[in-house]
């Protein structure tokens, strides 16, 4: 769209997001409220609930006490907590720092001094649940980005991994065996065109055949036999052109 900036990285980003939406949408509820609560700026508290629930279900806690076991549910939200700052760039909490949220949150009062005796084994439990869940939240999206950092890497050509030649003679010689026919449905497909429809054809036709240009630059004059298919949609450019009127035959 000529109206937008870099119309073209629009169009890039909002497919790649598409795809990351897509690959989150393939996840299970709980897994999906657990990576918006890890992830999303804008998670809600449902996402935080389901979040600490779900650590809490999936936690295989050490032998302990009813009473460890009351606390060691409001340090899996402390756990979640941790693990969403370590996200963002920031350290991951330590015994002083879970302690004090447990207090705040439940009133229950825990002593970081006892913490390698008393908690330590509870936490690293907890812990490892966070993060099994969260590898299995990004998996897909892990996927989506791998395959997309393999399709755009950056100074990435598909002439360093393709022969161009050889691609340009195998594409000629497929276009060659089926020339006639598809010359035939262009024209067909162009003449019942209203002139409104044609007219927006030619500008995507001007496109097209800058960016061909472009890419090919000399070769195209140089050995036009690789480049039929291309010749073929210029010409009858031309000429759906002159049927509408706007070639002008100029004096010199």
């Amino acid at each position: 769209m000529e109206s937008m900036l870099d119309s073209n990285g629009r169009c890039a980003h909002i497919l790649a997001a598409g795809l990351v939406q897509a690959a989150i949408d393939s996840l299970p509820k709980p897994l999906q409220h657990l990576g918006h609560a890890l992830y999303s700026p804008v998670s809600t508290g449902q996402d935080l609930n389901i979040a600490h629930g779900l650590v809490w279900f999936t936690t295989v806690l050490p032998e302990c006490n009813a009473r460890r076991r009351e606390l060691a549910y409001w340090m899996a939200l402390a756990a979640v907590k941790s693990h969403q700052g370590v996200v963002y760039g920031r350290d991951g909490w330590g015994p002083a720092r879970v302690c004090e949220f447990v207090q705040d949150w439940y009133g229950a009062r825990m002593s970081p001094s006892h913490w390698a005796r008393d908690w330590a084994a509870i936490w690293e439990a907890i812990c490892k649940a966070v993060d099994n869940l969260d590898k299995k939240a990004l998996k897909p999206v892990a996927a989506v980005v791998a395959r997309m950092n393999g399709r755009h890497r950056p100074g990435w050509c598909r002439w360093e991994d393709f022969d161009r030649e050889a691609v340009a003679d195998a594409r000629a010689a497929a276009y060659d065996r089926r020339r006639p026919g598809l010359v035939t449905a262009l024209q067909a497909r162009l003449s019942g065109l209203e002139e409104a429809a044609l007219r927006q054809w030619f500008f995507r036709m001007q496109a097209y055949a800058a960016a061909y240009r472009e890419e090919w630059g000399t070769d195209v004059l140089e050995n036009p036999g690789r480049h039929q298919r291309y010749q073929d949609r210029v010409t009858e450019y031309w000429n759906q052109r002159q049927r509408v009127g706007d070639v002008v035959k100029r004096v010199a």
